[in-house]
């Protein structure tokens, strides 16, 4: 795609530069979310563990 004016209020981008506009700005949304999941899976791994631990250590 050939580098366009967005700020220029007489653009209009056709409907194949709309395409890749929206490509390209949410290429990385799946990546971002799944590392964001990984992270959440992970602290809660940690928070699980770490009440077993304690409900484990109270109650022998």
């Amino acid at each position: 795609m050939t580098p366009r004016n967005l700020a220029d209020p007489s653009y209009e981008p056709s409907d194949e530069d709309f395409a890749e506009l929206t490509h390209r700005a949410f290429a990385d949304v799946r990546a971002q979310n799944d590392a964001a999941l990984a992270r959440i899976r992970a602290e809660i791994e940690k928070a699980r563990e770490e009440a077993l631990r304690a409900w484990t250590a109270a109650h022998p």
